[in-house]
């Protein structure tokens, strides 16, 4: 099956649709406890054009969400070129991640997000050894802040930011106050609007000063989530002690990237500290980048290990997922 995916033709992205459906197949016969974290004004205010959560139509919008994201995700490593081979491996691994946990699969906050943030990711790479990056640089800011507006606990990737620059290019103060003010552009706006309709304190203090919450943890919902838990754990333990495999005689600017896609992990973990009611969906600020270095390890192996590894991932998912129909 992984075979499909080993090559660099855009057309065969085609594939990643059966692939999803595939994968998320079990919504078209099972009933799925709908789980949604907390939105704030961007998602709060796309809500009434989203299906109901639960419904059909919303798994479908979800999956087509996340089918984009993996073609974008195939389109940033083959341009970078993050992998000796090109391949269509970060696809499937974002869709196979995503397909953990069937709370990822209705249309939430984080996933909306993530559109966001892989757009910063782009914009911040675009700046290597670029003289002049101020449109860039204010770009990544805005994406960052509308991605802090679905779901606040983004603003943690303004440290990404931040630190990102001065991976990539030399340091020039001046740029760090055209990011700060790309990310509060956004913010300027919801609030001259709020302002406008004299719900400027009520915006402040629900959307932002109430999600200043430390470690501020929602229900669980049992063992499907340990189980998601330990396997994206799992998986940030390879990424991280495969450093040497992803950076070993690679150019500078691959090296960089790498070093960034690291970051962006390490960041993440801040995001405990700004988000309340936190539940398994949060995860998904992780699988971006976490199918980017699966995929490499994944090119990294011979063909016949890396087909049997996909299949007993694909298979041992989607048997999961089906254990109800049996009533065990």
């Amino acid at each position: 099956m992984l075979s499909i995916f080993r090559t660099n033709q855009f057309f065969a992205n085609a594939f990643l649709a059966a692939y999803a459906l595939m994968i998320w197949s079990p919504v078209l016969f099972l009933q799925h406890d709908v789980v949604l974290s907390e939105g704030t004004f961007l998602f709060n205010a796309l809500a009434q054009y989203i299906p109901a959560p639960g419904s059909i139509a919303n798994y479908m919008m979800a999956a087509f969400i996340a089918l984009c994201q993996a073609v974008l995700l195939n389109i940033m490593v083959s341009r970078y070129r993050l992998t000796e081979e090109i391949t269509l491996f970060p696809g499937v691994f974002y869709l196979l991640l995503m397909g953990f946990n069937t709370t990822f699969w209705v249309v939430n906050p984080l996933l909306i997000a993530n559109f966001f943030m892989l757009f910063a990711i782009v914009e911040l790479v675009a700046t290597y050894k670029e003289y002049s990056s101020a449109d860039r640089i204010f770009n990544m800011g805005l994406f960052i802040g509308l991605a802090s507006l679905c779901y606040f606990s983004y603003i943690v990737f303004l440290i990404f930011a931040w630190v990102g620059i001065s991976i990539v290019r030399a340091i020039h103060w001046k740029e760090r106050i055209i990011l700060f003010l790309g990310f509060l552009s956004p913010y300027f706006l919801v609030s001259t609007y709020q302002y406008w309709n004299n719900n400027l304190h009520t915006f402040w203090q629900n959307e932002i000063l109430a999600n200043f919450k430390f470690f501020n943890f929602g229900v669980n919902r049992g063992i499907e989530e340990y189980i998601t838990a330990g396997l994206i754990a799992l998986f940030i333990v390879i990424a991280v002690f495969s450093y040497k495999l992803y950076t070993y005689k690679k150019k500078i600017k691959i090296q960089k990237i790498i070093n960034l896609l690291y970051w962006a992990i390490a960041v993440s973990g801040l995001s405990l500290l700004f988000q309340v009611q936190i539940n398994v969906q949060h995860f998904q600020i992780l699988l971006p980048i976490l199918a980017i270095f699966v995929s490499i390890n994944f090119v990294k192996m011979s063909k016949q290990w890396s087909s049997l590894l996909h299949l007993l991932l694909v298979v041992g998912t989607l048997i999961w997922h089906y254990i109800p129909l049996l009533n065990i």
